[in-house]
Formats: C-alpha cells, structure tokens, sequence
C-alpha cells in the first residue's frame, strides 16, 4: 500500500468540493423570494476551457448571476435543448418533456436572468443582432485559450457597429489572482488592437456546489430557431413584470392609523371622476391643404415603394445594379464621391452586416462592373435603414447607422409615400 496520493483524486479536489455525507432531510419547496434584479439575456460563447468544456456552463452561468434569487440556462445541442433553472431556494419539478416555449413561460415568472449556450456553429453576425443584452465568452487563461479568445474578440469587431456590442470575457479553472492579470493583458491588446472595450466578468476557479438547486430537462429545439427562443423568454420577462405591476397594494392595518387621521378621511368628498372627450376628428378638405415646405426631407409620390430601389429615397444617391446573391433584400447604392451605400428595411436588418462585408471583399468586382461610378480603392459602405415606426430604432441612434423613416401618408382619397432622415 503506497501513501503517495492518486492523480486523478488530486484532480477531482481540484476542480470540485465534496459533499458533506451526512443524510440530512430534505427541505421543503420555499415560495421564491421577491428580488429587485434588473432582467438580462446573456449569451456565453464557449472558448477554450479546462477539463470538459459543458460542465463549466451551469457554475459559470450562476457565477455570473449571484445577485439573482434564481436563473435559467439553455443550451442548444445538436438533437435537443437543454432547460435548468437554478435558484437559491429549493425548486417545484419541471417534469419532462415540456414544450420549450410553455417551460421558457413558466420559468419566467421566477427568473429574470437568462443564460444561452448557442450551437457549436453560430454566426457572430446572428448573435450581435438577436436580441442578447450581452455576450460574454468562456475561456480558459492557458496561452491557447488567450489566443483562442482573442480571435472570437476579432471576429466580432469585424461587425460593422462592434462599439455597441456589450463584449466581455469570464475565465474559468484558475485562481482570480491569474484570472486578473491574463484579463487585463487581453482587455489592453483588444482595445490597441481592435479599438473597443472587453469587459472583464470576473472568474471561476473550481466548481463548487453553490447552495443552488438546479432543475433541468430537455426539450425539442424551438420551431422558429435561436430568434424565437430569445424572443419567447423576452416576451416571458415582459409578462412577469407586468402582472408585477398590477399586484394590489398590501391592506394596511386600521388599528395603527390615528382616528384623527380616518376622521379626516371620511369627512373629506371623494371627487367624481374627470372623464376626458375627445375632440371630433379633424376634417382634411382638398381646399385646406397647403404644401409643406420640408426642404430635403421633401415626399416623394411613387406607385409602390416596394418595387422601387431604396437609394431613389436618399438625396444624392444613385441606384446600382448589382446586389449581394446572398442578401438580395439589400439594395446597393453609391454617392457622387464613389462610396457605396447598403440600404434594407427593418425587416432585413440582419442582412445589412453581411452585405456590407460582401461589398468590401467584392469591391474589385464592382469596380469591374460599374468603372464610372466607384473608386478604385475599397471604402467602408455607408448603412442605410428604413422604418415605418422610429420608436423601433430609437435603440440604434448612435451605432453608426443611417436611420430613415419611410411611410405611407393619406390626404382624403390621395395618398403619397414620405421618406425623410432620422439621423
């Protein structure tokens, strides 16, 4: 009998904490906690990590969510996605085989933090554009994890708008002395390099039982793919602090208020109801329109909008007439010094990265094509989006897109199309 220690047990304490062996009873389900947390759908973007790379998803999801009462995870796998909640209290079963959107639903009104694992072939392009608050990458801090990370920062700052992307990093397997110093190293060579800010979301060292109890099942990939998932758990978020707000207000005991005070009360009239009418409509007579002076943001009286190339809405810019094969939603344009533009609907939005990207690597090709219109040297592409509501984009001021509002405007029988710029 050797006294020296086995590896794999030196391994085990490493990375885990063991569990006490006594036989405790188990505790009773406790109603959950009424917590003030600001909601977030956060994606984690597995890297380089020690050991296997899945176990660190459920720990590092919680890690990152410790000032929650409870949080889901949700990773998509290649057959199935698996569902866990976990939470401070102890939980109600969720049962198997549960529809994903009815269990997103369900779990909802408990947690108002959500973490996704996308496919092992996801799109930075679809990620940045989904709906996540914020994208946090998993790593490890051996050299080629670091490497790793890095070139997941690259791919990203190669979005157009990558400034707006909340981009952090979280590092799991070491201590937080070595966690630091490898995040801080990478935070400097992100921002001389890339030219934009990776947050550093603290780190791991082992995987410890928390005091979470965690509740999972699997379920069928949702029908409508990574977009109906996020946006079913927003949709669940937004539902549960509705029917927050409208809880009633706690009765308050009558014996701890003054009698003076339900004197005064009950002696004060309770004012009738205002009831406010609305004005009749206001009636547009041919006789009564004037024209609008709006300068450059002028109506422009087309058929059909949608058989019409977007740049004729945008002074100064003149039609081209190739496109992306892959984003055909997306209408090119070029301007009088040469510089092509990228124009789509708020439908496509998705489609104008990729367009954009496609018109860089192409350039060449359309110089080829159209040698009268462009400049020789590729220049980044000008994004242009069309709305017909501006609340839908009042989050994208400032992210280096065109906005414009492109909508139909009736006078009596006649109506026009309006395009105007928003920014």
């Amino acid at each position: 009998m050797t006294s020296q220690q086995d590896p794999f047990t030196t391994l085990t304490d490493l990375f885990t904490t063991p569990l006490s062996t006594g036989s405790a009873p188990e505790p009773p389900v406790e109603p959950a906690k009424v917590m003030e947390v600001t909601p977030r759908i956060e994606c984690l973007v597995p890297g380089h990590l020690p050991v296997r790379a899945a176990v660190w998803f459920g720990p590092c999801a919680w890690s990152l969510n410790q000032d929650a009462d409870a949080g889901g995870l949700l990773r998509i796998e290649d057959d199935s996605t698996c569902l866990s909640c976990m939470s401070t209290s102890r939980l109600p079963e969720l049962g198997s085989g549960p529809s994903l959107p009815a269990a997103i639903e369900r779990l909802a009104s408990r947690c108002r933090r959500w973490s996704v694992v996308p496919p092992v072939h996801w799109d930075a392009v679809h990620l940045a554009t989904v709906g996540f608050d914020r994208i946090t990458i998993l790593s490890g801090t051996n050299q080629a994890a670091v490497v790793a990370a890095y070139q997941m920062c690259k791919t990203f700052a190669g979005l157009p708008g990558a400034v707006q992307i909340d981009l952090g990093i979280c590092f799991a397997g070491s201590d937080e002395r070595t966690s630091q110093e490898t995040g801080e190293r990478l935070a400097d060579t992100v921002r001389e390099q890339l030219g934009f800010e990776l947050a550093l979301r603290g780190s791991l060292h082992r995987i410890d039982s928390g005091g979470a109890e965690v509740q999972s099942c699997r379920c069928d990939h949702h029908e409508h793919g990574l977009d109906g998932l996020v946006s079913d758990i927003h949709r669940g978020i937004a539902t549960a602090l509705s029917d927050r707000a409208g809880e009633p207000v706690p009765s308050i005991d009558s014996d701890a208020i003054e009698p003076a005070v339900v004197a005064e009360a009950s002696s004060t009239p309770v004012p009738e109801p205002m009831v406010e009418i609305p004005p009749p409509p206001l009636v547009v007579t041919d006789d009564l329109v004037e024209p609008l002076d709006l300068d450059d943001a002028e109506p422009r009286r087309i058929e059909e909008p949608a058989s019409q190339h977007l740049a004729e809405f945008v002074t100064g810019l003149a039609p081209l007439p190739v496109s992306s094969p892959t984003c055909p939603d997306v209408d090119l344009g070029v301007d009088p010094s040469g510089r092509v533009h990228c124009l789509c609907r708020e439908a496509n939005l998705r489609q104008l990265p990729v367009a954009a990207r496609w018109v860089l690597d192409h350039h060449h090709l359309l110089s080829l094509a159209c040698p009268d219109t462009l400049v020789a040297s590729p220049l980044e592409p000008t994004c242009h989006l069309f709305t017909s509501h501006p609340p839908d984009l009042s989050d994208l001021h400032g992210s280096g897109l065109r906005l414009h509002l492109l909508t139909e405007v009736r006078v009596g029988s006649e109506s026009t199309w309006f395009a105007c710029p928003l920014s």
